[in-house]
């Protein structure tokens, strides 16, 4: 089609009166300038999908958005594709019955139609999937588990054997995940999908060649090559969502055991660009913290954007869906969190740190353990002491008879700190050292702890109280001079009034996630 927004009346969706900046901002998606392309995407947002609104102005950009992914010019392809993977689910998740008002207060019907397009267009996300961008590949292959779907295709056959087919062309595991996951889905929205998206699954998790024994051939049967354990395992615990009802008995056996196999996520270290953690006034005793690498386990390659949490293996989102289904049965999702705990790849280790939060009532003192254990690692220090932190309303629960265990662990650890790296710990340069070293520190100072007492005492003579959930920010007042507080809990008061004067904007960066 020719590209020209301006040919089209904008002013549908809008009061009298009122102008629209979409079409500038489809223009500036195009331009050569990486900043002004950042710039109108985020303008694109705010007018035409702000949390995911959807209106007559959205649905008027669809072809322009469509054209811009069709060419392979376009310099920042796989955002667009995403922008419509985005346009489209919120589209779908409004009542088609229902009449919505527009940001700009006008009552529209937009998302029945930009549902429909979506439909219409399916086979251009089919394109896209194939795309040599992973980028590209990624909303795509989402893309065709919601919106392909033909009127004399009642069974969903075309969407299971075109996933089934990505799944074989596909090399990368966040691809392979995502097209495992898209398939577990599709019986929610086409349940006459569900016996052979149940065939499929299983035929992946068993590591055979074929469906198993005993179900009815159809012509959604499909043969597999040999899978990696990561997809193994998104298989086995996608398939309980797919046949809830299901007993498997051996489940948490079979998880453990796939995960063993998993050869750990890739080494990937990125600078970081800029973030608005990084740019936000960050000094430690007058030195400026500069931009540092992005470590591996928090690349955004491996970041999942459905979800809120820091995803730190490709595998965090499958695991979660595993203890999710879980639910109380704590034996079993605490043998599951010790694998993990346990495992030699750190970033599932951070993954199980994160996910032992969600854990039903205290962790038993073997998990308590485990995660103490991690504490010489300072990634690994800096999310358990948080966790154990009442000031940040830490959700890491610990039964009151191994609480003295957990004060002994971190008087321990931050002796070895200080040790290691001399009385300025507190106040180090290192964001995640000093985190973690203060957390912990709190941490005592919130059980009355009388070793907590020198180094908060230290940090109101130095006047280095640092903000512990983003980069350091330098308390603006001391006390007087013989005014220090007497009690650890007295200290722990001045120093969370100290913490909470300057205090940035929370971060979405995925490097240093807040």
């Amino acid at each position: 089609m020719i590209y020209e927004p301006d040919a089209v009346d904008w002013t549908r969706g809008h009061l009298s009166g009122q102008s629209c900046g979409v079409p500038r901002h489809l223009t500036n998606m195009r331009s050569a300038d990486p900043e002004v392309r950042g710039e109108a995407f985020d303008a694109f947002y705010r007018e035409a999908h702000d949390e995911g609104a959807v209106d007559p102005c959205t649905a008027a950009s669809l072809p322009f958005l469509f054209d811009m992914a069709d060419d392979p010019a376009t310099p920042d392809r796989a955002p667009v594709v995403d922008l419509l993977l985005s346009i489209g689910r919120s589209a779908l998740e409004r009542d088609p019955e229902d009449v919505y008002f527009s940001a700009h207060g006008v009552e529209s019907t937009a998302h029945v139609d930009i549902a429909a397009r979506m439909t219409v267009r399916a086979s251009a996300f089919v394109r896209y999937g194939t795309d040599p961008d992973p980028a590209v590949r990624r909303p795509a292959i989402e893309a065709v588990g919601l919106f392909l779907h033909d009127d004399d295709d009642d069974d969903g056959a075309r969407a299971v054997r075109t996933l089934a087919d990505r799944l074989t062309a596909e090399n990368g595991t966040v691809e392979r995940l995502l097209v495992v996951r898209t398939m577990a889905a599709l019986p929610a929205r086409m349940p006459a999908t569900r016996p052979a998206v149940t065939a499929w699954l299983d035929a992946l998790s068993a590591n055979a060649t074929h469906p198993p024994t005993g179900v009815t051939p159809s012509p959604t049967d499909l043969t597999h090559p040999p899978t990696d354990a990561p997809t193994r395992l998104a298989a086995l615990v996608h398939g309980i969502r797919v046949a809830p009802d299901r007993t498997d008995t051996d489940l948490v056996v079979r998880a453990t055991a796939l995960l063993r196999e998993y050869a750990g996520t890739p080494a990937v270290v990125e600078v970081c660009d800029g973030c608005r953690r990084c740019r936000s006034t960050s000094f430690v005793q007058g030195r400026p913290v500069l931009y540092g690498p992005r470590p591996g386990h928090l690349a955004a390659t491996y970041a999942d954007p459905h979800h809120p949490w820091p995803a730190h293996s490709p595998l965090s989102a499958v695991l979660r869906t595993l203890h999710a289904a879980l639910g109380d049965r704590t034996t079993d999702r605490a043998a599951l969190l010790a694998e993990q705990l346990t495992s030699p790849d750190a970033a599932t280790r951070y993954d199980a740190i994160e996910m032992a939060r969600d854990f039903p009532g205290p962790l038993p003192r073997d998990l308590v353990l485990l995660l103490l254990g991690l504490l010489p690692d300072p990634y690994a220090a800096s999310r358990i002491t948080a966790g154990l932190s009442r000031w940040l309303s830490g959700d890491l629960t610990v039964a009151p008879e191994d609480t003295s265990t957990v004060r002994d662990a971190l008087s321990d650890y931050t002796a070895t700190q200080r040790a290691e790296r001399g009385a300025a710990v507190w106040a180090s340069a290192d964001r995640l050292i000093r985190r973690a070293y203060q957390e912990a520190i709190m941490t005592l100072a919130d059980h009355r702890d009388p070793r907590a007492l020198p180094d908060m005492i230290t940090a109101l003579e130095t006047a280095s109280t640092t903000g512990v959930s983003s980069t350091a920010s330098a308390a603006t007042r001391r006390p007087p001079t013989g005014s220090y507080p007497s009690s650890p809990t007295a200290c722990a008061t001045s120093i969370r009034t100290a913490r909470t004067r300057r205090s940035p904007r929370p971060s979405i960066c995925p490097a240093w996630p807040s």
